[in-house]
C-alpha cells in the first residue's frame, strides 16, 4: 500500500486480493468496504465513493483508517457489539 499526496493507492497483489474477496463476498456491508478501496484506488474521492455508496464521506474515511491500521481482516470484520440492554 502507498500513499502520496492523500492520493489512496493499494498495491497490485493487494488490489487483485481486495477484488478476489468482493467477487466472494455475500455480506453487503463488507462488499461496499471492500469497493470503496477499489474505487479510492481509482482516483474517486471519498465525497464520490461516499455518493455511490450511499454513506457519509466520514465512513469511508474509517473504513480507510481501519484497512491502514489492520488490513485486510480488520476491515473484513464486523465487530460491532449492540447495547447490552
Amino acid at each position: 500500500m502507498e500513499q502520496t499526496t492523500g492520493q489512496f493507492s493499494l498495491a497490485a497483489l493487494v488490489r487483485k486480493k481486495v477484488e478476489k474477496l468482493r467477487r466472494n463476498e455475500k455480506d453487503a456491508r463488507i462488499h461496499k468496504r471492500l469497493s470503496a478501496l477499489l474505487w479510492l484506488n481509482k482516483g474517486y474521492s471519498s465525497e464520490e465513493v461516499a455518493d455511490l455508496l450511499d454513506v457519509c464521506p466520514r465512513t469511508v474515511k474509517n473504513w480507510v483508517a481501519l484497512f491502514r491500521a489492520g488490513g485486510l481482516d480488520s476491515l473484513c470484520s464486523l465487530d460491532y457489539q449492540g447495547d447490552p440492554g
